[in-house]
């Protein structure tokens, strides 16, 4: 519910704002762990952390959008999003596996103070500024992501234009210099990014992480415990983020979306098989135990490396701008609900349709996300070819879109 709110709000109050709440939150979060005494203080806990969560998780794009310096700057951020979420994700695995649960909270208490210290002295997005009409606060934010320092680099004329294409942006009425999409394309854009969002989520990555160790063990056991299994798991999927980010720049969007989602649909349907079939297959069980943990681990590499990680930046160079503050939070509201239902209800699912049915969902929500790249957008470029089409027009094609 969170990114579906804090996305408007932060509209109006400006995206640093939601931030610096998101971190006090998330503090309070950790102190109502570190001094639980009944259940209302572990709801209370998960009940700070769910807003804290879902707001940081959408406005934090929407704050790169406005600060960042041409689509391969925003690229490489919002993919930099994805390696600390993996960071945090690998790092929570090894506190909770071998640490006790009181000084999990301490650290975890102590991270948020650091931002919450910290992050009141990084401005407020220049296009707030614009939104309120302060020239003023505009461009001394301007000048701070921009490093601007100096008198001597004050009349930088790179920093000219872009400052004058962001003023111009106050009056345009259009979203793009050129004519904006016809209601048509807007509605087959929109129903990709719906598409992308929901069945990114159901390619399982989550749900792998959660009970990967639990769905291999099913099968033939691993001479492994499940916290080791898991911890390889968070590295392959902090690793792939890293590979992504190298290549977030230079790799053709759709191309990206539509490789990487085959090969996580192709791991889980062998999985699927496998799993139907292993009781008639004479093979070693020392062989035969490590199956399921590489399909996962391939599949996680194939997911994090493409369509989960940059899936906010094909929402954010394909959503009109105007309506990011509304729609990107709807996005991850749709999509989260999905990886919550299948989560939660990991249980009931796998005895309805048994781990082979759970596999083939997966399967088909990785597959969604190819038909989706192929029917749903025309053209998804990558970072370098945006930038060359933001050079290309005299005014800027990213700087009059976000009022």
């Amino acid at each position: 519910m969170a990114s579906l709110v804090f996305g408007p709000i932060s509209y109006k109050i400006g995206p640093k704002s939601v931030l610096l709440l998101c971190g006090l939150l998330q503090m309070a979060s950790w102190f109502c762990v570190h001094f639980a005494s009944d259940m209302l203080h572990i709801y209370s806990s998960r009940v700070c952390a769910g807003i804290a969560g879902g707001a940081a998780y959408t406005v934090l794009p929407l704050y790169i959008s406005e600060i960042a310096e041409g689509p391969a700057a925003k690229a490489s951020l919002n993919v930099s999003v994805e390696i600390w979420r993996a960071c945090g994700i690998f790092i929570g695995f090894i506190f909770g596996s071998y640490l006790n649960y009181d000084y999990v909270a301490v650290v975890g208490i102590l991270i948020s103070f650091f931002f919450s210290m910290v992050f009141p002295f990084v401005q407020e997005s220049p296009y707030y500024f614009l939104r309120k009409g302060n020239m003023a606060g505009l461009e001394k934010s301007l000048r701070w992501f921009r490093g601007i320092r100096s008198i001597d680099d004050r009349n930088n004329p790179e920093f000219d234009h872009e400052l004058a294409q962001i003023k111009n942006s106050l009056h345009e009425k259009t979203q793009l210099i050129e004519s904006g999409p016809s209601a048509s394309q807007l509605v087959k854009i929109l129903f990709g990014d719906l598409v992308l969002a929901v069945a990114s989520q159901l390619g399982g990555i989550f749900t792998i992480l959660s009970y990967g160790s639990i769905i291999s063990n099913s099968a033939t056991p691993l001479k492994l415990t499940g916290d080791i299994l898991v911890l390889i798991f968070a590295v392959v999927h902090l690793l792939a983020t890293l590979v992504a980010k190298a290549f977030s720049g230079c790799v053709n969007r759709r191309m990206l979306l539509v490789i990487t989602s085959l090969g996580s649909a192709m791991c889980f349907l062998l999985g699927a098989v496998y799993s139907l079939y292993e009781h008639t297959w004479d093979m070693d069980d020392d062989i035969a135990a490590w199956i399921m943990p590489i399909l996962f681990a391939l599949q996680i590499l194939f997911a994090s490396a493409g369509f989960i990680t940059v899936s906010t930046t094909v929402f954010m160079e394909n959503i009109p701008k105007k309506s990011q503050y509304k729609l990107l939070g709807m996005l991850h509201f749709l999509s989260w609900i999905a990886v919550f239902a299948i989560i939660h209800y990991y249980v009931p699912i796998v005895h309805s349709v048994s781990i082979t049915g759970l596999l083939l969902i997966f399967t088909l929500g990785s597959f969604a996300v190819t038909i989706g790249a192929l029917f749903f957008y025309d053209k998804i470029q990558s970072a370098k070819e945006l930038e060359c089409n933001d050079n290309s027009i005299p005014n800027g094609r990213y700087a009059n879109v976000h009022i």
